[in-house]
Protein backbone atom coordinates (compact mmCIF):
# COMPACT_ATOMS: atom_id res chain seq x y z
CA UNK A 1 0.00 0.00 0.00
CA UNK A 2 1.34 3.31 -1.06
CA UNK A 3 0.36 6.33 1.12
CA UNK A 4 0.92 10.54 0.51
CA UNK A 5 2.21 12.54 2.82
CA UNK A 6 -0.19 15.69 3.54
CA UNK A 7 0.56 17.95 5.79
CA UNK A 8 -2.50 20.10 7.24
CA UNK A 9 -1.82 22.44 9.92
CA UNK A 10 0.97 21.59 11.34
CA UNK A 11 -0.02 18.16 11.67
CA UNK A 12 1.46 16.02 9.01
CA UNK A 13 -1.53 13.43 7.84
CA UNK A 14 -0.92 10.13 5.76
CA UNK A 15 -4.06 9.49 3.14
CA UNK A 16 -3.70 6.00 2.37
CA UNK A 17 -4.59 5.62 -1.26
CA UNK A 18 -6.00 2.02 -1.90
CA UNK A 19 -8.38 0.17 -0.19
CA UNK A 20 -11.29 1.43 2.38
CA UNK A 21 -7.84 2.13 4.01
CA UNK A 22 -7.60 5.37 2.38
CA UNK A 23 -10.53 7.16 4.04
CA UNK A 24 -8.80 6.77 7.48
CA UNK A 25 -6.62 9.84 8.82
CA UNK A 26 -2.91 8.92 10.17
CA UNK A 27 -1.29 11.79 12.44
CA UNK A 28 2.07 12.04 12.29
CA UNK A 29 3.24 12.94 16.07
CA UNK A 30 6.57 13.12 15.00
CA UNK A 31 7.94 10.28 17.02
CA UNK A 32 5.12 7.84 15.56
CA UNK A 33 2.67 7.72 12.81
CA UNK A 34 -0.65 6.27 14.22
CA UNK A 35 -3.51 5.59 12.19
CA UNK A 36 -7.64 6.22 12.96
CA UNK A 37 -9.83 2.81 13.64
CA UNK A 38 -13.54 3.53 12.96
CA UNK A 39 -16.31 3.09 15.06
CA UNK A 40 -19.38 4.32 12.57
CA UNK A 41 -21.85 4.18 15.07
CA UNK A 42 -23.13 7.71 16.67
CA UNK A 43 -22.29 9.34 13.86
CA UNK A 44 -18.41 7.97 13.78
CA UNK A 45 -15.68 7.91 16.33
CA UNK A 46 -12.05 7.65 15.71
CA UNK A 47 -9.77 5.49 17.92
CA UNK A 48 -5.86 6.18 17.95
CA UNK A 49 -4.80 3.25 19.78
CA UNK A 50 -1.23 2.21 21.44
CA UNK A 51 0.55 5.45 21.01
CA UNK A 52 4.00 5.60 22.47
CA UNK A 53 4.10 8.30 24.83
CA UNK A 54 7.90 7.59 27.18
CA UNK A 55 10.99 5.53 25.70
CA UNK A 56 10.13 1.93 26.43
CA UNK A 57 10.88 1.51 30.64
CA UNK A 58 13.34 -1.32 29.74
CA UNK A 59 17.00 -2.58 29.82
CA UNK A 60 19.08 0.53 31.94
CA UNK A 61 15.92 2.40 32.02
CA UNK A 62 13.96 0.07 33.93
CA UNK A 63 12.98 0.63 37.43
CA UNK A 64 13.77 4.61 36.73
CA UNK A 65 11.58 7.91 35.86
CA UNK A 66 10.01 8.04 32.67
CA UNK A 67 12.11 9.22 29.78
CA UNK A 68 10.68 11.60 26.98
CA UNK A 69 10.18 10.04 23.63
CA UNK A 70 13.12 10.58 21.48
CA UNK A 71 13.38 7.38 19.46
CA UNK A 72 11.55 7.88 16.26
CA UNK A 73 9.71 5.09 14.53
CA UNK A 74 7.92 5.33 10.52
CA UNK A 75 6.02 2.63 10.37
CA UNK A 76 2.28 3.39 10.86
CA UNK A 77 0.95 2.35 14.03
CA UNK A 78 -2.25 0.69 13.06
CA UNK A 79 -3.67 -0.66 17.28
CA UNK A 80 -2.99 -4.19 16.26
CA UNK A 81 0.04 -5.00 18.53
CA UNK A 82 -1.49 -3.93 21.93
CA UNK A 83 0.60 -4.31 25.38
CA UNK A 84 -0.52 -3.90 28.91
CA UNK A 85 2.43 -3.57 31.75
CA UNK A 86 2.93 -6.68 33.83
CA UNK A 87 -0.26 -7.70 36.08
CA UNK A 88 -0.40 -9.54 39.01
CA UNK A 89 -3.23 -10.80 41.65
CA UNK A 90 -3.71 -10.48 45.19
CA UNK A 91 -4.37 -14.23 46.03
CA UNK A 92 -6.80 -12.87 49.30
CA UNK A 93 -9.07 -11.52 46.86
CA UNK A 94 -10.48 -15.33 47.02
CA UNK A 95 -11.23 -14.90 50.56
CA UNK A 96 -12.75 -11.91 50.13
CA UNK A 97 -15.24 -12.50 47.15
CA UNK A 98 -17.44 -14.76 48.68
CA UNK A 99 -18.27 -12.13 51.29
CA UNK A 100 -19.31 -9.93 48.72
CA UNK A 101 -21.43 -13.13 46.78
CA UNK A 102 -23.21 -13.70 50.26
CA UNK A 103 -24.43 -10.46 50.77
CA UNK A 104 -25.50 -10.09 47.40
CA UNK A 105 -27.74 -13.70 47.88
CA UNK A 106 -28.84 -12.46 51.68
CA UNK A 107 -30.81 -9.56 49.31
CA UNK A 108 -32.69 -12.29 46.97
CA UNK A 109 -30.00 -11.47 44.29
CA UNK A 110 -28.82 -14.20 42.16
CA UNK A 111 -25.70 -11.91 40.67
CA UNK A 112 -22.09 -12.66 40.75
CA UNK A 113 -18.98 -10.44 40.32
CA UNK A 114 -17.48 -10.86 37.20
CA UNK A 115 -13.63 -11.74 37.17
CA UNK A 116 -11.33 -10.52 34.14
CA UNK A 117 -8.82 -12.70 32.52
CA UNK A 118 -5.69 -11.74 33.44
CA UNK A 119 -4.21 -9.78 29.68
CA UNK A 120 -1.71 -12.46 27.62
CA UNK A 121 -0.45 -8.97 26.30
CA UNK A 122 2.14 -8.16 29.00
CA UNK A 123 5.35 -6.29 28.22
CA UNK A 124 7.66 -4.20 30.03
CA UNK A 125 7.32 -1.57 26.73
CA UNK A 126 4.15 -0.70 27.78
CA UNK A 127 4.14 3.16 28.37
CA UNK A 128 0.81 3.63 25.55
CA UNK A 129 -2.09 5.37 25.55
CA UNK A 130 -5.19 5.44 23.46
CA UNK A 131 -6.92 8.71 21.97
CA UNK A 132 -10.85 8.49 21.35
CA UNK A 133 -12.72 11.48 19.37
CA UNK A 134 -15.98 11.47 17.52
CA UNK A 135 -15.31 11.93 13.95
CA UNK A 136 -16.63 15.91 13.64
CA UNK A 137 -14.73 16.81 16.34
CA UNK A 138 -11.43 15.46 14.60
CA UNK A 139 -12.63 16.93 11.33
CA UNK A 140 -12.93 20.34 13.16
CA UNK A 141 -9.71 20.36 14.69
CA UNK A 142 -8.65 23.27 12.68
CA UNK A 143 -10.97 25.61 13.49
CA UNK A 144 -11.99 24.51 16.95
CA UNK A 145 -10.82 22.12 20.25
CA UNK A 146 -12.76 20.20 22.66
CA UNK A 147 -12.22 19.60 25.96
CA UNK A 148 -10.30 16.31 27.21
CA UNK A 149 -11.25 13.59 29.53
CA UNK A 150 -8.26 11.41 30.88
CA UNK A 151 -8.75 8.01 32.44
CA UNK A 152 -6.14 6.76 35.26
CA UNK A 153 -7.59 3.27 35.87
CA UNK A 154 -7.44 1.54 38.97
CA UNK A 155 -6.43 -1.92 40.01
CA UNK A 156 -4.64 -1.39 43.27
CA UNK A 157 -1.50 -0.33 41.74
CA UNK A 158 -0.48 -4.01 40.48
CA UNK A 159 -3.11 -4.43 37.62
CA UNK A 160 -5.19 -2.99 35.35
CA UNK A 161 -5.09 -1.13 31.67
CA UNK A 162 -6.28 1.48 29.37
CA UNK A 163 -8.25 -0.88 27.69
CA UNK A 164 -10.46 -2.38 29.87
CA UNK A 165 -13.25 0.65 29.61
CA UNK A 166 -15.13 1.30 26.96
CA UNK A 167 -15.49 5.32 26.38
CA UNK A 168 -18.60 4.60 23.53
CA UNK A 169 -21.64 6.07 25.47
CA UNK A 170 -19.65 8.58 27.58
CA UNK A 171 -18.38 10.35 24.47
CA UNK A 172 -21.99 9.88 22.68
CA UNK A 173 -23.38 11.20 26.36
CA UNK A 174 -21.07 14.41 25.75
CA UNK A 175 -22.67 15.71 22.43
CA UNK A 176 -26.08 15.18 23.48
CA UNK A 177 -28.51 18.07 23.21
CA UNK A 178 -25.52 20.51 21.32
CA UNK A 179 -22.81 19.56 23.77
CA UNK A 180 -19.76 20.08 22.22
CA UNK A 181 -17.81 16.35 23.02
CA UNK A 182 -15.17 15.06 24.22
CA UNK A 183 -12.03 14.06 23.57
CA UNK A 184 -11.28 10.63 25.75
CA UNK A 185 -7.83 9.50 26.39
CA UNK A 186 -6.87 6.48 28.56
CA UNK A 187 -3.25 5.54 29.33
CA UNK A 188 -1.00 2.67 30.95
CA UNK A 189 1.59 3.05 33.57
CA UNK A 190 3.65 0.85 35.21
CA UNK A 191 2.04 -1.53 37.57
CA UNK A 192 3.52 -3.34 40.85
CA UNK A 193 7.54 -3.93 41.21
CA UNK A 194 7.95 -2.65 38.00
CA UNK A 195 6.32 0.35 38.47
CA UNK A 196 7.19 1.04 42.11
CA UNK A 197 9.84 -0.53 42.69
CA UNK A 198 11.94 -0.58 46.18
CA UNK A 199 14.79 2.48 46.44
CA UNK A 200 18.68 1.25 48.24
CA UNK A 201 19.22 3.73 51.33
CA UNK A 202 20.98 6.86 49.34
CA UNK A 203 20.00 5.88 45.65
CA UNK A 204 18.63 9.16 44.57
CA UNK A 205 18.89 8.46 40.87
CA UNK A 206 19.57 4.97 39.51
CA UNK A 207 15.97 3.80 41.22
CA UNK A 208 12.51 5.99 40.97
CA UNK A 209 10.14 4.49 43.65
CA UNK A 210 7.35 6.05 41.88
CA UNK A 211 8.16 5.65 38.59
CA UNK A 212 4.62 5.03 37.85
CA UNK A 213 3.43 8.03 38.64
CA UNK A 214 5.88 9.66 36.96
CA UNK A 215 4.60 7.58 34.03
CA UNK A 216 1.27 9.20 34.60
CA UNK A 217 2.28 12.49 34.56
CA UNK A 218 4.28 12.09 31.34
CA UNK A 219 1.13 10.75 29.66
CA UNK A 220 -0.43 13.82 30.73
CA UNK A 221 2.44 16.01 29.65
CA UNK A 222 2.39 14.32 25.95
CA UNK A 223 -1.59 15.50 25.77
CA UNK A 224 -1.29 18.73 27.06
CA UNK A 225 1.85 18.70 24.07
CA UNK A 226 -0.09 16.65 21.44
CA UNK A 227 -3.76 16.46 22.10
CA UNK A 228 -4.64 19.53 19.36
CA UNK A 229 -4.01 17.29 16.67
CA UNK A 230 -6.60 15.06 17.68
CA UNK A 231 -8.92 18.01 18.48
CA UNK A 232 -8.27 18.19 22.00
CA UNK A 233 -8.09 21.44 23.94
CA UNK A 234 -4.70 21.04 25.83
CA UNK A 235 -6.03 23.70 28.41
CA UNK A 236 -8.62 21.79 29.25
CA UNK A 237 -7.91 18.86 30.25
CA UNK A 238 -9.97 16.95 33.35
CA UNK A 239 -8.49 13.68 34.91
CA UNK A 240 -10.48 10.97 35.90
CA UNK A 241 -9.47 7.89 38.18
CA UNK A 242 -11.34 5.17 40.04
CA UNK A 243 -9.65 3.27 42.75
CA UNK A 244 -5.83 3.68 42.49
CA UNK A 245 -6.31 5.44 39.67
CA UNK A 246 -8.21 8.19 41.97
CA UNK A 247 -5.44 7.79 44.59
CA UNK A 248 -2.89 8.69 42.09
CA UNK A 249 -4.77 11.60 41.04
CA UNK A 250 -4.48 12.49 45.09
CA UNK A 251 -0.78 12.07 44.65
CA UNK A 252 -0.23 14.45 41.69
CA UNK A 253 -2.86 17.46 43.62
CA UNK A 254 -0.22 16.92 46.47
CA UNK A 255 3.26 16.20 44.65
CA UNK A 256 6.34 18.60 45.56
CA UNK A 257 3.94 19.23 48.61
CA UNK A 258 1.40 20.91 46.52
CA UNK A 259 2.09 23.56 44.50
CA UNK A 260 -0.37 25.96 43.22
CA UNK A 261 -0.48 26.10 39.34
CA UNK A 262 1.96 23.26 38.89
CA UNK A 263 -0.34 20.52 37.28
CA UNK A 264 -0.98 19.94 33.54
CA UNK A 265 -4.76 19.36 33.98
CA UNK A 266 -7.68 21.84 35.43
CA UNK A 267 -10.28 19.07 37.14
CA UNK A 268 -10.37 16.28 38.47
CA UNK A 269 -12.42 13.59 38.94
CA UNK A 270 -11.72 11.19 42.10
CA UNK A 271 -13.65 8.14 42.37
CA UNK A 272 -13.09 6.31 46.13
CA UNK A 273 -9.25 7.13 46.49
CA UNK A 274 -7.49 4.23 47.60
CA UNK A 275 -4.19 5.18 49.51
CA UNK A 276 -2.41 2.57 51.81
CA UNK A 277 -1.52 4.48 54.99
CA UNK A 278 2.11 4.45 55.87
CA UNK A 279 4.11 3.42 52.93
CA UNK A 280 7.33 5.60 53.78
CA UNK A 281 11.06 4.40 54.27
CA UNK A 282 10.20 1.57 56.57
CA UNK A 283 8.07 -0.42 54.00
CA UNK A 284 10.38 0.72 51.69
CA UNK A 285 13.25 -0.93 53.03
CA UNK A 286 11.20 -3.93 54.00
CA UNK A 287 9.96 -4.24 50.66
CA UNK A 288 13.70 -4.37 49.50
CA UNK A 289 14.52 -6.86 51.81
CA UNK A 290 11.83 -9.46 50.10
CA UNK A 291 12.86 -8.17 46.74
CA UNK A 292 16.48 -9.41 47.30
CA UNK A 293 15.64 -12.27 49.16
CA UNK A 294 12.68 -13.35 46.21
CA UNK A 295 15.61 -13.04 43.68
CA UNK A 296 18.81 -14.57 45.69
CA UNK A 297 20.24 -11.28 45.05
CA UNK A 298 22.69 -9.21 47.06
CA UNK A 299 21.94 -6.22 45.53
CA UNK A 300 19.22 -4.08 43.62
CA UNK A 301 22.13 -4.08 40.58
CA UNK A 302 21.88 -7.67 40.29
CA UNK A 303 17.90 -7.88 39.91
CA UNK A 304 18.33 -5.17 37.17
CA UNK A 305 19.70 -7.59 35.42
CA UNK A 306 17.36 -10.11 35.47
CA UNK A 307 15.11 -10.64 32.77
CA UNK A 308 11.66 -10.03 32.21
CA UNK A 309 9.86 -12.95 32.83
CA UNK A 310 12.44 -13.96 35.92
CA UNK A 311 11.58 -10.07 37.03
CA UNK A 312 7.72 -10.43 37.07
CA UNK A 313 8.04 -14.02 38.94
CA UNK A 314 9.35 -12.26 41.68
CA UNK A 315 6.71 -9.14 40.96
CA UNK A 316 4.46 -12.11 41.36
CA UNK A 317 5.60 -13.70 44.09
CA UNK A 318 6.04 -10.44 46.66
CA UNK A 319 2.35 -9.91 45.88
CA UNK A 320 1.01 -13.30 46.65
CA UNK A 321 3.14 -13.37 50.31
CA UNK A 322 1.71 -9.54 51.25
CA UNK A 323 -1.05 -9.60 53.56
CA UNK A 324 -4.58 -9.15 53.44
CA UNK A 325 -5.90 -6.27 52.12
CA UNK A 326 -2.03 -4.76 50.54
CA UNK A 327 -1.24 -5.38 47.33
CA UNK A 328 2.34 -4.82 48.66
CA UNK A 329 3.32 -2.14 46.06
CA UNK A 330 2.04 1.71 45.14
CA UNK A 331 3.06 5.34 45.69
CA UNK A 332 5.31 5.98 48.96
CA UNK A 333 7.02 8.94 50.36
CA UNK A 334 10.10 9.58 48.40
CA UNK A 335 10.63 13.20 49.43
CA UNK A 336 10.50 14.68 46.10
CA UNK A 337 7.20 14.07 44.21
CA UNK A 338 5.47 12.59 47.33
CA UNK A 339 7.18 14.81 50.51
CA UNK A 340 5.37 13.56 53.29
CA UNK A 341 2.53 11.03 53.96
CA UNK A 342 -0.82 11.67 52.11
CA UNK A 343 -2.97 12.06 55.02
CA UNK A 344 -0.54 15.26 56.20
CA UNK A 345 -0.32 16.61 53.09
CA UNK A 346 -4.55 16.72 52.48
CA UNK A 347 -4.78 18.05 55.74
CA UNK A 348 -2.58 20.95 56.05
CA UNK A 349 -3.88 21.83 52.55
CA UNK A 350 -0.82 20.89 50.18
CA UNK A 351 -2.66 20.91 46.76
CA UNK A 352 -2.46 22.53 43.72
CA UNK A 353 -5.34 25.04 45.01
CA UNK A 354 -5.82 26.13 41.00
CA UNK A 355 -7.80 22.85 39.86
CA UNK A 356 -11.61 22.13 40.75
CA UNK A 357 -12.53 18.56 42.26
CA UNK A 358 -15.24 16.31 42.00
CA UNK A 359 -14.63 13.43 44.72
CA UNK A 360 -16.64 10.72 45.56
CA UNK A 361 -16.57 7.18 47.33
CA UNK A 362 -18.77 4.47 48.05
CA UNK A 363 -21.68 3.42 50.88
CA UNK A 364 -19.09 0.01 51.94
CA UNK A 365 -15.47 0.53 50.60
CA UNK A 366 -14.33 -2.16 53.08
CA UNK A 367 -16.05 -5.21 52.18
CA UNK A 368 -13.90 -6.08 49.08
CA UNK A 369 -10.52 -6.21 51.41
CA UNK A 370 -12.45 -8.06 54.66
CA UNK A 371 -10.75 -11.10 55.74
CA UNK A 372 -13.26 -13.45 57.11
CA UNK A 373 -11.07 -15.07 59.21
CA UNK A 374 -11.11 -12.44 61.94
CA UNK A 375 -12.75 -13.88 64.39
CA UNK A 376 -11.46 -12.29 67.56
CA UNK A 377 -9.86 -9.06 69.08
CA UNK A 378 -6.23 -10.99 68.73
CA UNK A 379 -6.69 -11.53 64.61
CA UNK A 380 -8.65 -7.80 64.48
CA UNK A 381 -5.37 -6.60 65.38
CA UNK A 382 -2.93 -9.09 63.56
CA UNK A 383 -4.70 -8.07 60.53
CA UNK A 384 -4.17 -3.95 61.14
CA UNK A 385 -0.20 -5.21 61.79
CA UNK A 386 -0.55 -6.91 58.37
CA UNK A 387 -1.84 -4.19 56.46
CA UNK A 388 0.18 -1.54 57.99
CA UNK A 389 3.70 -2.94 59.02
CA UNK A 390 5.54 0.23 59.47
CA UNK A 391 2.58 1.64 62.36
CA UNK A 392 3.48 1.41 65.86
CA UNK A 393 2.07 -1.37 68.22
CA UNK A 394 0.88 1.40 69.73
CA UNK A 395 -1.00 3.36 67.20
CA UNK A 396 -2.74 -0.56 66.18
CA UNK A 397 -3.47 -1.13 69.85
CA UNK A 398 -5.24 2.58 69.82
CA UNK A 399 -7.17 1.55 66.39
CA UNK A 400 -8.57 -1.30 68.13
CA UNK A 401 -9.07 -0.10 71.49
CA UNK A 402 -10.19 3.32 70.84
CA UNK A 403 -11.13 4.16 67.34
CA UNK A 404 -12.82 0.77 66.39
CA UNK A 405 -13.71 -0.96 69.98
CA UNK A 406 -15.26 -4.21 70.52
CA UNK A 407 -18.51 -2.50 71.19
CA UNK A 408 -20.75 -4.66 69.13
CA UNK A 409 -24.20 -3.34 69.92
CA UNK A 410 -24.35 -1.83 67.32
CA UNK A 411 -25.08 2.06 69.66
CA UNK A 412 -21.92 2.93 69.55
CA UNK A 413 -20.37 2.29 65.97
CA UNK A 414 -21.98 1.22 63.10
CA UNK A 415 -20.89 -2.79 63.05
CA UNK A 416 -22.35 -5.47 65.40
CA UNK A 417 -19.97 -8.52 64.23
CA UNK A 418 -16.68 -8.98 63.58
CA UNK A 419 -16.84 -8.96 60.07
CA UNK A 420 -18.69 -5.63 60.08
CA UNK A 421 -15.93 -4.34 62.34
CA UNK A 422 -13.05 -4.85 59.91
CA UNK A 423 -15.35 -3.76 56.91
CA UNK A 424 -15.47 -0.55 58.21
CA UNK A 425 -12.03 0.23 59.55
CA UNK A 426 -10.38 -1.28 56.00
CA UNK A 427 -13.07 0.50 54.09
CA UNK A 428 -12.36 3.85 55.96
CA UNK A 429 -8.52 3.74 56.26
CA UNK A 430 -7.74 2.47 53.10
CA UNK A 431 -10.29 4.82 50.98
CA UNK A 432 -13.09 6.84 52.79
CA UNK A 433 -11.14 9.09 54.77
CA UNK A 434 -8.53 9.82 51.85
CA UNK A 435 -11.93 11.07 50.38
CA UNK A 436 -12.47 12.96 53.24
CA UNK A 437 -9.15 14.56 53.32
CA UNK A 438 -9.59 15.69 49.84
CA UNK A 439 -12.25 18.01 50.34
CA UNK A 440 -10.07 19.02 53.42
CA UNK A 441 -7.79 20.07 51.28
CA UNK A 442 -9.68 22.19 49.15
CA UNK A 443 -11.36 23.79 52.03
CA UNK A 444 -14.77 22.27 51.91
CA UNK A 445 -14.93 23.84 47.99
CA UNK A 446 -15.24 20.43 46.08
CA UNK A 447 -18.41 19.20 44.97
CA UNK A 448 -18.95 15.41 46.27
CA UNK A 449 -20.87 12.53 46.56
CA UNK A 450 -21.75 8.55 47.71
CA UNK A 451 -22.57 6.16 45.19
CA UNK A 452 -24.54 3.59 47.52
CA UNK A 453 -26.70 1.64 45.06
CA UNK A 454 -26.48 -1.68 46.43
CA UNK A 455 -24.18 -3.22 47.59
CA UNK A 456 -21.94 0.17 47.52
CA UNK A 457 -18.58 -1.89 47.40
CA UNK A 458 -15.58 -0.21 46.06
CA UNK A 459 -15.53 -0.23 42.34
CA UNK A 460 -18.94 -0.87 41.59
CA UNK A 461 -19.79 2.18 40.58
CA UNK A 462 -17.18 1.96 37.45
CA UNK A 463 -19.98 0.15 35.58
CA UNK A 464 -21.91 3.30 35.82
CA UNK A 465 -19.43 5.82 34.44
CA UNK A 466 -18.81 3.46 31.79
CA UNK A 467 -22.29 2.18 31.43
CA UNK A 468 -22.97 1.16 27.75
CA UNK A 469 -26.51 -0.30 27.56
CA UNK A 470 -25.90 -2.98 29.68
CA UNK A 471 -28.91 -4.28 31.96
CA UNK A 472 -26.33 -5.73 34.72
CA UNK A 473 -23.36 -4.50 36.64
CA UNK A 474 -20.27 -6.15 36.72
CA UNK A 475 -21.59 -7.88 40.39
CA UNK A 476 -24.73 -9.23 38.29
CA UNK A 477 -26.99 -6.52 39.98
CA UNK A 478 -29.37 -5.00 38.10
CA UNK A 479 -28.50 -1.56 36.59
CA UNK A 480 -30.20 1.77 37.31
CA UNK A 481 -30.02 3.34 33.82
CA UNK A 482 -30.91 6.78 34.89
CA UNK A 483 -28.35 6.55 37.45
CA UNK A 484 -25.80 6.14 34.51
CA UNK A 485 -27.30 8.24 32.47
CA UNK A 486 -26.55 11.07 35.11
CA UNK A 487 -23.10 10.13 36.52
CA UNK A 488 -22.14 10.46 32.52
CA UNK A 489 -23.89 14.13 32.30
CA UNK A 490 -21.64 14.98 35.26
CA UNK A 491 -18.43 13.79 34.39
CA UNK A 492 -18.88 15.18 30.33
CA UNK A 493 -20.59 18.68 31.60
CA UNK A 494 -18.01 18.48 34.66
CA UNK A 495 -15.05 18.25 31.71
CA UNK A 496 -16.57 20.76 29.86
CA UNK A 497 -16.70 23.51 33.04
CA UNK A 498 -20.35 23.71 31.98
CA UNK A 499 -21.49 21.40 34.83
CA UNK A 500 -22.29 24.33 37.40
CA UNK A 501 -23.39 27.06 35.22
CA UNK A 502 -26.24 25.14 33.08
CA UNK A 503 -29.90 24.23 34.37
CA UNK A 504 -30.37 20.78 35.25
CA UNK A 505 -33.34 18.36 35.93
CA UNK A 506 -31.48 16.30 38.30
CA UNK A 507 -29.59 17.48 41.71
CA UNK A 508 -25.73 17.65 41.15
CA UNK A 509 -22.94 16.83 42.68
CA UNK A 510 -23.10 18.84 46.35
CA UNK A 511 -20.73 21.88 47.34
CA UNK A 512 -18.92 20.13 50.39
CA UNK A 513 -19.19 23.08 52.56
CA UNK A 514 -18.76 23.54 56.62
CA UNK A 515 -21.59 21.00 56.76
CA UNK A 516 -20.08 18.48 54.77
CA UNK A 517 -22.93 17.71 52.56
CA UNK A 518 -22.61 14.90 50.06
CA UNK A 519 -24.88 13.76 47.15
CA UNK A 520 -26.19 10.31 48.06
CA UNK A 521 -26.84 8.29 45.08
CA UNK A 522 -29.67 5.60 46.02
CA UNK A 523 -32.04 3.08 44.18
CA UNK A 524 -34.67 6.44 45.49
CA UNK A 525 -32.79 8.98 43.96
CA UNK A 526 -30.43 11.49 44.53
CA UNK A 527 -30.46 13.36 47.69
CA UNK A 528 -28.07 15.51 49.76
CA UNK A 529 -26.82 14.32 53.01
CA UNK A 530 -24.12 14.32 55.59
CA UNK A 531 -20.87 12.65 54.64
CA UNK A 532 -20.47 10.18 56.95
CA UNK A 533 -16.82 10.02 56.49
CA UNK A 534 -16.81 13.42 58.58
CA UNK A 535 -15.97 11.60 61.69
CA UNK A 536 -13.20 11.71 64.16
CA UNK A 537 -12.44 8.01 63.42
CA UNK A 538 -10.99 9.92 59.53
CA UNK A 539 -9.04 12.27 61.24
CA UNK A 540 -7.08 9.81 63.06
CA UNK A 541 -6.51 7.54 59.90
CA UNK A 542 -5.45 10.83 57.87
CA UNK A 543 -2.94 12.17 60.66
CA UNK A 544 -3.08 10.17 63.76
CA UNK A 545 -1.11 7.32 62.45
CA UNK A 546 2.08 9.94 61.86
CA UNK A 547 1.80 12.20 64.44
Amino acid sequence: MHRILLLVGGAALVAASTSCAASLPIVDLGTSLTQAILNTSNGGTYSFKDIPYAEAPVGSLRFQAPQLLTTRNRTVNTGNNPRVCPQAQSPWFAESIPLVIQAIAAAGITGSPVISATPTDQSEDCLLLDVVVPKSIFDARETKLTPVLLWIHGGGYIQGSKDEENPATLITQSLEGGREGIVYVAINYRLGLFGFPPRPNGDNNSISPNAGLLDQRMAIDWVVENIHQFGGDPNAITVIGESAGAGSIVSHLTSNGGLTGSLPFKRAIIQSPAIKPGQGATVNAQNLANLLATANATSIDTVLQLSTDQLQNINLAMVAAGPFASTVFGPSVDGTYITNYPGNLLTQGKVDHVIQVIVAHNLDEGLLFTDPGVTNDTSFEAFLSGFMPSIPTSKITQLATEIYPADFSGNVLPYTTQTERVTLAIGEGLVTCFALGTGIAYGNTTHDYQFSLFPGIHAQDTAYTFWNGETTDTLGIPLEVLVAQTMQTWFTDFAAGTLFSSASSSPLPALYGSGASTTNITSGGLTAVHDPAANSRCQFWLTGLTE
